[in-house]
């Protein structure tokens, strides 16, 4: 079995071997497992002197998008949106290793001392999901808010996965205001913070309706 952190049987039997060592021979180094979803595991690890992220598609999907996901970042990077990405086939991806927080757990541990920092967050995701619409790229996730990673040592925001995403009428601006002020947890906990009157949210969901409206034209 390959010396890996986190590679034990139940990855060996999901992921094509042959791969992964396709890929040291052509000088990635794995370091460790960090993720596994419906579609790819994700592996950690070095290349080319980068700290790099690699997700390998899984032998029991139905549906291989690690091509798709790498042309998606392909043009998302031109916009300065997602993890950059260095190498991608039908077989892996390869792009920065993003080391941060979802947004979800991130403002868990926010206080309303923290108001500056996260406007800051909101504002960058707002701007990051404008770059998307008018590139015509829909991220397709946006509301669920497991997309959103936040590093705060680099004060960084990025939105990653973009697996589903594709060339269809865009919504991650009107989405991402749904996320931040709508009636989740999330939403009130950053109303809260923010404080944020149920008028101006109001306003921020008439404005999205405007700006929707302004798309389709």
């Amino acid at each position: 079995m390959l010396e890996i952190k986190g590679y034990n049987e139940i990855i060996k039997n999901i992921l094509n071997e042959e791969i992964l060592k396709k890929l040291i021979d052509e000088g990635v180094v794995f370091k460790e497992v960090v993720g596994k979803g419906h579609r790819g595991v994700v592996l950690r690890g070095e290349f080319d002197g980068k700290d790099v992220a690699i997700k390998i598609p899984r032998k029991d999907t139905p549906k291989n998008t690690v091509l798709h996901e790498g042309k998606m970042l392909e043009i998302v990077n031109k916009v300065s949106v997602g993890p950059k990405v260095y190498r991608y086939s039908n077989d892996y991806l390869i792009t920065e290793f993003v080391d941060g927080v979802a947004l979800k757990y991130y403002v868990e541990n926010l206080t309303k001392d923290d108001k500056e920092k996260l406007l800051k967050i909101v504002e960058e995701i707002f701007r990051q999901c404008v770059r998307l619409d008018l590139i015509g790229i829909d991220h397709g996730e946006i509301q669920g808010g497991k997309h959103i990673l936040i590093n705060d040592s680099k004060n960084k925001v990025w939105i990653i996965d973009f697996d589903k995403a594709d060339i269809r009428f865009p919504r991650n601006f009107t989405s991402a205001i749904s996320l931040l002020f709508g009636e989740s947890p999330l939403s009130k906990k950053i109303k809260e913070i923010l404080d944020v009157s149920e008028e101006e949210v109001m306003m921020l969901r008439k404005f999205a309706k405007m700006y929707k409206k302004k798309l389709k034209k």
